[in-house]
Formats: C-alpha cells, structure tokens, sequence
C-alpha cells in the first residue's frame, strides 16, 4: 500500500469512526406530526380568565402561488383554535393537549394582545415569552382595541396568512412614520430603560379586514394610551428620525372654493436633537428639528414665489411645532413619559438622573419645552403654479413657457 492510499484509508477511518461516535437527532420530528403556529392573540374574559388564540397552519392547503405543487385556497390556509387557562402558559399547555399534532411555536410571528388584557398588564406574558426558548425575539408585538381573538380573525387579503398579513401592515406604516418597531427585542429594550415606556404597533379590526390604527402607548406593562395614525408622526419626532409623511394645512385665501382640502406637503425627513436645559433645581428640555419637505398640492389659485415659499415655511414650522406640543401635552395628563425625556437626561447626566428618577413620575407633568422647528421647503417641483393659475379661455400656452397651444 502506498504512502497516498494509506493516508486516505486512515482519513476515512477517522470519519467512519466520528459518524459512528456522533448521537442521533432524537428530538426529530416530522413537519407532518407538527401543528405550526404563525400567530398568537392572548385576551383575557369577563372572568379574569386567559383565552389564547393561535393560527396554525393547516398543511393540506397552505401551498401558496409558486409553491410548485398546486395552489391552496387563502380562507383555507391556516386554522384557528381558542383556549381558556388560569394563566397564558396552563391555557397554551391545555391547547397543546386538546388538538392532535404537537405545538411548534418556533415558527411563531406575531403576539396580539386584546385591549382588556393589556390594560390589566401584559408583564405576565412578557416573564413567559422571555423564558421560552421556542419563541424568538423578532416576533411582533401588536395592540388592539378590540380582542385579539377578533383581529385575528378578520380578513388579511390579499395576504396568504393573517400574521404576514399583520407584519405587512406595521412594515407600511414605519415606512410612512405612522407605525413603530415593535418586535419582541425592540419592545423589551424600551421597557428596561429608566422611561419604562414601551410602545407598540396597533391594529383594528373594520369591516374591510384588519387595518393599522397607529401606536398603543405603555406605562410599564400596562396599556396606557393610544396615538392615531395622524399623531403617531408627531409623537415619534420627538424620539428618532421621520419621513414620507404627509401633512395638509388649510388654505388662508379668501377666494378658495368651500370645502376645499387644502395646501398638502409631504415632509421628506426630519432629524431631532433633544437636549436637557438645568435651571438650579429646575429641568427643562430644547427640542430642535430639522428637515426638509416638498409641496403636493397647492392652494387654489396660489402662485410659488420666493416670498410665498418663506410664508409657506414659517406655516409649516409652525404646524408641526403645534402638532409636537398637542401630543406631550396629552402624555402629561396621562403621566407616561412616551416621548423619552428621561433616558435623555439619564444619558446626558447620569448624577442628575440618580438624584431625580424617583420624582420623575411627580416632575414630569410640569416639564416645559422650548421648540425650534425649521424645514425647508424644496423647490425641485415640475409645477411652478397650480393648474388653475395656467388655465386661459383663450387657449393661450402656460407662461411657464411650454412649447405648442392648446387645440
């Protein structure tokens, strides 16, 4: 035997050897034995009892379009079964006891929680989801005014599965600045920082289906407050950058027909700096935003000026700034700091946090705010004047100067 043909039975000696040695996968479990669990709503009855609604893939006909096997129906998809527990883990453990197939909750993508649940605290669940190796931490928490069991039940068309249909949905709306991240790790960071005011993404059930109703705001585990989607922009301002948001101011000019809408913007990005002000014992907070924003639609009959565009950005500014200050006014009279002032001051002056964190609740209602608010108005539209403006009976050429008349 050669030196080569004696190195390569060694070698598959040694692999036969470690195959040999390695354990089996005794835990395998076929996807067939499995009932998949995509979604999970947890309400809690008249009677202080836990119900548990799950979605669970029913594998006959969950071959969705391009599966390469035929195509399932959409109302067929999934099931959906409900249990009642003392707590949320004895209702999970008699669910899992009382439908064939085991639980598989690794597949898990959404936590809803029903209204009457979350006021009454969801700290419950979170000691449970936290411990549970099944779960993953890039599930979506999302909050409802209604029950969990409903939303989850109402129609995600033309998602294929409601819980894609849910992360869809709040995926939009942080694109659009409505909606914020509310996964199980971001949510849970938000609940460990000295504001211990954690927000989630809300839905509601309407007659079209499930729809985004904006953020549901937490004292602690306890839900405290709910933002709609139209304040959500101004809410979320205060605390990280924005964009793609749309704003609509009334028109001023006295000839503009009755009823109409208004000069609409649209708010490209804004960037926010929050920044503690001490007075010897006093503690305010200096707002500064920036950002830029282009017109939409103009008023009836406005014409765009260097003068009008600084009339129009003074408007704005000042819109946005009355916006800011109606959302932290309502957060005062709830007593939840949700706009964050109080990681802020622990960051910027860790002593004076420490000295100050157990008056903050009792402190934070009579916090006053400075703003500046400035945001530039772009020019770049490929409109100078709004339609009306170069309107002629004559069938004269815009004065814009475009080539050619009208017929």
């Amino acid at each position: 035997m050669t030196m080569g043909q004696n190195s390569r039975w060694i070698v598959s000696a040694l692999l036969m050897g470690i195959s040999l040695g390695l354990s089996g996968c005794k835990d395998l479990r076929e996807v067939d034995d499995l009932n998949i669990v995509l979604a999970i709503g947890i309400d809690e009855t008249q009677d202080q009892r836990i119900r548990v609604t799950t979605e669970i893939v029913d594998p006959a006909n969950s071959r969705g379009p391009g599966s390469g096997s035929g195509v399932g129906k959409r109302d067929e998809a999934t099931i959906t079964r409900q249990q009642t527990g003392s707590t949320l883990e004895e209702a999970i453990e008699i669910l899992d006891e009382k439908i064939p197939r085991r639980l598989f909750l690794a597949h898990n993508s959404v936590i809803v929680f029903g209204q009457n649940y979350a006021i009454h605290g969801i700290d419950r669940a979170l000691d449970y989801l936290e411990r549970n190796r099944s779960y993953r931490r890039n599930q979506l928490f999302v909050v409802t005014d209604g029950t969990a069991s409903d939303l989850l039940r109402s129609s995600g068309t033309p998602e294929f599965y409601h819980a894609m249909a849910i992360r869809s949905l709040v995926e939009q709306g942080m694109h659009k600045s409505t909606a914020v991240n509310s996964t199980q790790l971001n949510f849970m960071k938000q609940y460990l920082r000295p504001s211990h005011t954690p927000a989630m993404a809300c839905l509601e059930t309407a007659q079209s289906g499930m729809v985004p109703d904006g953020i549901g705001l937490f004292d602690g585990g306890h839900y405290k407050d709910h933002l709609t989607a139209s304040e959500a922009p101004a809410w979320l301002r205060f605390m990280q950058d924005t964009q793609q948001t749309e704003i609509t101011i009334p028109c001023t000019n006295t000839q503009t027909p009755q009823g109409d809408l208004g000069q609409t913007y649209r708010i490209l990005h804004t960037h926010t700096n929050v920044i503690p002000q001490v007075r010897g014992k006093e503690i305010r907070f200096f707002v500064k935003v920036r950002g830029q924003a282009e017109i939409e639609r103009l008023c009836p009959g406005s014409k765009p000026t260097p003068q009008t565009y600084a009339k129009w950005e003074i408007q704005l500014d000042h819109t946005l700034q009355e916006q800011m200050q109606h959302v932290f006014t309502r957060l005062q009279k709830d007593d939840v700091d949700a706009v964050h002032f109080s990681d802020v001051l622990y960051k910027s002056n860790p002593i004076l946090w420490q000295q100050t964190a157990h008056q903050w609740k009792a402190l934070f209602p009579h916090i006053q705010v400075t703003y500046d608010v400035q945001v530039q108005l772009l020019r770049h539209g490929l409109a100078s004047k709004s339609p009306d403006v170069e309107y002629s009976l004559e069938g004269l050429p815009p004065h814009a100067g475009r080539e050619g008349v009208a017929p």
